[in-house]
This record gives structure tokens, sequence and C-alpha cells, in this order.
């Protein structure tokens, strides 16, 4: 085998998180629009954010997995059913979520690379730099929703002139 098991490990925990990922923020968005009416904010967070982690899913298997000849093997995800007391509350579970998840993501590139599995690190590095966009955006967007106070519609509306994704 051309990967170690405990890289293929990894990857399959990395693959489930990114589902788990995004039914947490699938909940986070469902709320932000439902119960605080911030309608465009939750549409360009689910699609830019909670989306991303669908697609990075597909591209971690495609690229660390599959290539090698390796079939994927996708874990549980937990239900998501957690509830918010405000917009900045959902945004603050965003952050810590999005950095938490780039640990992870990085511990799983650290695990290939002590496997000496390089091959899948080199990806893992290359699919990182865009993950990391993801990263900025929700920490802007947490400095933004302080910034804005108790004004959330204001923060609704001015969501696409501190849009960077």
């Amino acid at each position: 085998m051309n990967v170690q098991q405990s890289t293929i490990d990894s990857i399959y925990e990395l693959i489930k998180q990114c589902f788990v990922m995004n039914r947490k923020l699938d909940r986070m968005v469902s709320v932000m629009g439902v119960n605080f009416a911030c309608n465009h904010s939750a549409n360009k967070c689910h699609l830019g954010i909670a989306h991303y982690y669908l697609n990075l899913s597909d591209q971690i298997g495609e690229r660390c997995l599959e290539r090698y000849n390796i079939d994927i093997k996708y874990g549980e995800t937990p239900s998501g059913k957690e509830d918010y007391l405000s917009v900045e509350d959902i945004i603050q579970t965003m952050e810590d979520k999005v950095v938490e998840f780039q640990n992870m993501y990085m511990g799983a590139m650290k695990v290939a690379f002590e496997n000496n599995d390089l091959q899948v690190y080199s990806d893992l590095s290359d699919l990182l730099v865009d993950y990391n966009k993801i990263v900025e955006q929700v920490i802007l967007l947490n400095d933004k929703i302080k910034s804005y106070g108790s004004n959330v519609m204001g923060f609704d509306q001015g969501i696409d002139t501190f849009w960077i994704l």
C-alpha cells in the first residue's frame, strides 16, 4: 500500500469532520435566517462556508485516497439541534468551530508527514491554503458582528462589504 494505515485513518476522520462541519453550519445558518431574520448573511454563510466543507471532503477523498486506489469510508455525523442566543453567538461558535477544524486538519497533515506519506501531505497542504480563507472570513465576520453591537440588521445588510470569499 502506498499510504500508511494511520494516515488513511486520519484522512477518514478529516472527511467525517467535513460532514460534521457542514451539519453544524447548516444548523447555524438555519437559526440565523429563521430565528434572527438575517437571511442575507445566512445565505452567504450557507453557500460560501457550509457548502465549502462538502467540496473539501470530495477533494480530500479524491486526492489523498482514491488517487492511490483507497476507497473512502464515511463515519457517522451527529444530529444538528443546537440552539443559539444571538447572531453574535452563532458567529462566535462558527469561528470556534472553523479554527478547531483547522487545527484538526493540521493534525492530519502531521500524521501524513510523520508517516512519510509526503504525497498526501503535499495535497493536504495545497488544500489548506484555500481553507485558510474560510478561517480568515469567519474571523472577519466575528470582528464585524461585534462592531455592529445590537444592530444585527445592519450586519446583515452590510455583509457584502466585508465578504471576501
